[in-house]
């Protein structure tokens, strides 16, 4: 590895590493904002905030490197054709294919980097976040409950209000209480609840005081009405072996193997990312050519068409695949081979060949 390559894989990865920082961070807020948003209304605890919000980043990360990559091998190199650093590159001997080099020296540890974060870490991120959120939405907390307002739980089989609450969250006042035991819609209210475990199975229950409880439905002869001391109602738990997983929650292993067309669509999809990302690493050399006298951001308005329309027709065609338009064997590789024909246009297009054909077809010369 020569100096230049030296040169150009320091600039790339030291834009690479503050493009996919400042994207990490902009996720970062949104999904601050979104499960905050959830904590709140107490759909999420907050014991489990932060690991959520930094599960979601480590399922991103993958999907984040392909584009920050390009766009930084764009930058790097439109910024040496705008000063001109390029043609003494190009008068030193190092031209268009030294330049390839080392951006391919650059991709391809990232590439490998990608298919891990894609193949391992994405699904086993995924399938936690799912984990923690069935959870939280199928388990009651004392901690979860929301003054003023009605706090679902268990999928609506537990609705818990209370109209006050302890500065420490240990105590809850005013409470109304919907649950239904052995297909039973019962009523409960009392003056104040606090939380509880059994020591001997580890059942958590909301133990209300002072209260009544109403069973059954008014006007018929079984409807009861009790008063108690005392009342416990047992906060139901998920079982997680029946949760349904996604196909971007499962094991490459799995999907591999699987014969179902969503599960072969999430394998090549997850198979394309990798791809692209050495794709759009070619396809940046040419589009980072500047003509003379252009402007500062040179091609930066076409490579961002070029790339949303490559996320488009990605999504086109895994839906192509899970509805079997498109046959198992093609899967989604010819994507990124297309962008490595669309770079090969662009050179030829900028190539002195095509000038000056274009000049003798214009002067109407063969």
């Amino acid at each position: 590895m020569g100096i230049i390559d030296r040169m150009l894989l320091r600039e790339i990865f030291k834009t690479l590493s503050v493009v996919v920082l400042v994207i990490v961070l902009v996720l970062l807020s949104n999904l601050l904002v979104r499960y905050l948003g959830k904590a709140a209304a107490g759909v999420l605890n907050t014991d489990v905030l932060l690991m959520v919000v930094g599960l979601e980043v480590v399922r991103a990360l993958g999907l984040i490197i392909p584009p920050a990559f390009f766009f930084s091998v764009l930058w790097v190199l439109g910024r040496m054709h705008r000063d001109s650093e390029m043609v003494a590159l190009a008068a030193s001997g190092f031209g268009h294919w030294g330049i390839f080099r080392s951006v391919l020296l650059a991709a391809l540890p990232l590439t490998l980097l990608v298919l891990l974060l894609v193949m391992e870490l994405l699904p086993w991120a995924k399938g936690y976040v799912n984990q923690l959120r069935d959870q939280e939405a199928s388990t009651a907390d004392i901690s979860g409950v929301k003054p003023g307002r009605f706090n679902e739980f268990s999928k609506g089989g537990l609705v818990v209000y209370t109209e006050r609450q302890a500065k420490d969250g240990s105590q809850l006042q005013g409470i109304f209480v919907q649950d239904r035991q052995h297909g039973k819609l019962g009523l409960v209210t009392a003056e104040t609840a606090y939380q509880e475990t059994d020591p001997d199975t580890g059942e958590r229950f909301i133990v209300l005081t002072d209260g009544h409880r109403y069973e059954g439905t008014p006007g018929q002869l079984d409807y009861v009405v009790g008063r108690f001391d005392e009342y416990a109602v047992r906060i139901p738990t998920v079982e997680t072996g029946n949760l349904y997983v996604s196909e971007s929650a499962k094991p490459w292993e799995e999907l591999l193997a699987s014969d179902d067309p969503e599960d072969r669509a999430e394998f090549h999809f997850r198979v394309s990312v990798p791809l692209a990302l050495l794709a759009f690493g070619v396809l940046a050399v040419p589009l980072a050519r500047s003509p003379p006298r252009s402007g500062v951001y040179g091609r930066l308005i076409f490579a961002v068409l070029i790339y949303f329309t490559f996320m488009n027709m990605q999504h086109i065609a895994e839906k192509w695949l899970e509805d079997g338009v498109l046959p198992g064997w093609m899967g989604m590789w010819w994507l990124p081979l297309l962008m490595v024909l669309v770079a090969g246009l662009i050179m030829l297009v900028d190539s002195n060949w095509f000038a000056l054909r274009r000049r003798r077809w214009a002067a109407g010369r063969p």
